[in-house]
């Protein structure tokens, strides 16, 4: 509805706009004075009236908004209400919305019926009657059983909860809307939120151990404090305690019971994009001990070998490893000679921070087997092992498979029992094979030929090395296999891009530095002397002598600079009988580690072996009769002393 067209000085004088006077003459004063002109007026009464576009825009202005302020209160706005629109759709589960989507399909065929009937009262209770008897059509029958959320009872659904689901579905404007207003609410007691529990964080502060208590004994100190503090009545009980704790994710649970690698296990983590590289960019390497026994290719006896593995990680392939006693900067060099000769040098190195993997041998700022050849090293967070997943799982996948193909496995999944037989057995069949016995225990016969030889390992691992490289086909490749994928990488690469490893960098490379300072023209390393005439210019500098890890036969020396000076050879005045390599100077001290802790037992066997308490000697019948008993105690004195030494 519009306005009126015109109004007379009495008519406006009444709407008291502030634009106007308040009254008909002032009204009429105005209107002459300002010149508004006047049209006759139409209707019962006659008379003169202004025209409403004839007057001044403010005055127009202000009738226009009185106007719509009269129509507002004429038609109030109706504000929808709807049940439960500011429920949270993320916190329905699939049962929710399952029934909110049947209860929407008997609206949409309430309006259907309602069509063909002359009310809706009509159509809400014809659709009731089908329901109850079960005349529903289609898929409808299902939809209404799903659409009740009841367990057993009278089946369809009455004419007010069908007619209430339809005004729900048509008072909503969007899909959204219809499933927050439809849905049911959950029976029973709402869950109350971890944070009102008001006992939690003072049960929290005893059952946060690192000693690992459980719930049930951290619940025992709890439960005395708390009902003195607080009372009885207001303790939680025991089941309580372990519903609410099962609630909270672990990795808050286990705050302050748990630290470092652990710790991080159970949190989120990033994950590393390898696909942006290309072969020989990045390098990682990692060593475990495989879960199997193997016999020393030295002395004979059981011992668990050591895997070292260098992957890279573009394509997954494994371009070097190495089986070594421990891990050492030796086993590492050896698998990185391995890699390099045949694949090319990197150009960054990953690794642990290992003593194998950080030793000064690979990586001093002069000596270092990367710094020389230009690889970046670097090494992951101590006690996060997540970082270098791409090769933590790799090697347990292979050592685990090759540690498998052999009766001395003992790592997951291995019979306790067996592993126990096997172990004593082996150790003991070891023992009399370095005594030279002839004839074997039962025992001792049962375990030939399960101590694998340390040929038939380096067989093993080469085998499953090989199998990983050409057979595996890797998710993480899109189902390729690492040597397809290393050849499909390469193929796309220029021969710019790889740099080989020549002879002369494999000679010096894998040659250990030690520096030295030249006495005389001689030099000690590793307990070796060496000796060259060149050296004699050149006393008191300091050196760089590089040894062959298994032939100590000369070294070769060169200054700071990298500059060669000679060869110098082994000779002169030396600790050991005879030449030792760096291989058996390790061997050595390892042995004399093991012989001083045997040193230790045995002191502490002799030393529990001794009276606490002084006692007088009693007389023996050979005292008595003489019969020189004294003479046999001393013998047998004599011999117990004997064997202890």
């Amino acid at each position: 509805m519009n306005p009126k067209s015109g109004y007379t000085a009495q008519e406006l004088a009444d709407l008291r706009l502030v634009s106007l006077p308040q009254t008909r003459p002032g009204v009429t004063k105005k209107a002459k004075r300002e010149g508004w002109p006047m049209q006759e007026r139409t209707g019962r009464g006659g008379g003169n009236e202004y025209a409403l576009s004839s007057l001044p825009a403010e005055v127009q202005a202000e009738i226009h908004e009185r106007h719509l302020q009269a129509l507002a209160k004429q038609n109030p706005v109706v504000v929808r209400e709807v049940k439960h629109l500011d429920r949270d759709l993320g916190a329905l589960s699939d049962k929710q919305r399952a029934v909110a989507d049947a209860r929407m399909a008997l609206a949409r065929y309430v309006r259907e019926v309602e069509a063909a009937c002359k009310t809706r009262q009509e159509a809400v209770r014809r659709v009731s009657e089908m329901s109850r008897a079960n005349e529903l059509p289609g898929d409808l029958n299902r939809q209404c059983a799903i659409a009740c959320a009841r367990k057993g009872g009278k089946p369809g659904v009455g004419t007010r909860v069908l007619y209430q689901w339809l005004l729900d579905e048509e008072l909503c404007d969007n899909g959204a809307e219809r499933l927050r207003a439809l849905a049911p609410q959950k029976q029973g007691q709402p869950p109350i939120a971890l944070t009102r529990r008001e006992w939690l964080p003072e049960f929290l502060g005893v059952y946060r151990n690192t000693n690992g208590v459980c719930i049930a004994e951290a619940y025992r100190s709890f439960a005395k404090a708390y009902a003195a503090r607080h009372g009885a009545a207001l303790l939680p009980s025991l089941g309580v305690v372990e519903t609410v704790m099962s609630q909270m994710p672990a990795y808050i649970r286990e705050q302050g019971r748990i630290t470092g690698a652990r710790m991080r296990a159970l949190k989120t983590y990033v994950k590393r994009d390898w696909s942006t590289l290309k072969n020989n960019d990045v390098w990682v390497g990692d060593g475990h001990s495989l879960k199997m026994k193997v016999k020393h290719p030295d002395h004979g006896q059981p011992f668990v070998p050591e895997l070292t593995l260098i992957m890279d990680t573009a394509c997954r392939y494994i371009v070097g490893w190495s089986l070594s006693y421990a891990e050492s900067c030796i086993a590492v060099a050896d698998a990185l000679r391995h890699a390099m000769t045949k694949n090319g040098i990197p150009a960054m190195y990953y690794s642990d921070n290992g003593g194998g993997q950080t030793n000064k041998t690979l990586d001093a700022d002069i000596s270092g087997i990367f710094d020389r050849l230009g690889i970046h090293h670097e090494t992951g967070i101590p006690g996060n092992p997540q970082g270098r997943g791409i090769i933590e799982r790799v090697m347990k996948t292979l050592a685990h498979t090759i540690a498998r193909q052999f009766a001395t496995y003992h790592g997951p999944g291995a019979d306790r029992d067996t592993v126990r037989q096997i172990h004593t057995a082996t150790a003991s069949l070891a023992k009399a094979q370095r005594e030279g016995k002839q004839e074997l225990a039962p025992k001792q016969a049962w375990a030939q030929g399960k101590l694998p030889s340390w040929d038939d390992l380096l067989k093993t691992v080469a085998a499953a090395v090989n199998w990983y490289n050409e057979e595996h086909q890797h998710r993480e490749l899109g189902g390729m296999t690492p040597a397809q994928m290393r050849t499909h990488i390469f193929a796309e690469m220029t021969d710019d891009e790889f740099h080989p490893l020549t002879e002369v960098e494999a000679r010096d490379m894998f040659r250990p530095g030690f520096k030295r300072v030249v006495q005389r023209g001689w030099l000690t390393v590793l307990n070796n002397q060496y000796w060259h005439s060149a050296l004699e210019a050149r006393d008191g500098e300091t050196v760089l002598a590089l040894i062959d890890q298994h032939d100590p036969a000369l070294a070769i020396i060169r200054d700071l600079d990298g500059r060669w000076l000679c060869d110098a050879k082994l000779d002169g005045n030396k600790r050991a009988a005879f030449p030792e390599s760096l291989v058996e100077r390790s061997r050595r001290q390892r042995a004399e580690r093991r012989l001083r802790k045997l040193d230790d037992e045995r002191a502490k066997a002799i030393a529990e072996t001794r009276p606490t308490l002084e006692h007088e000697k009693t007389q023996t019948l050979h005292d008595l009769l003489g019969t020189g008993g004294g003479a046999a105690e001393q013998e047998t004195q004599y011999q117990f002393l004997k064997s202890m030494m």
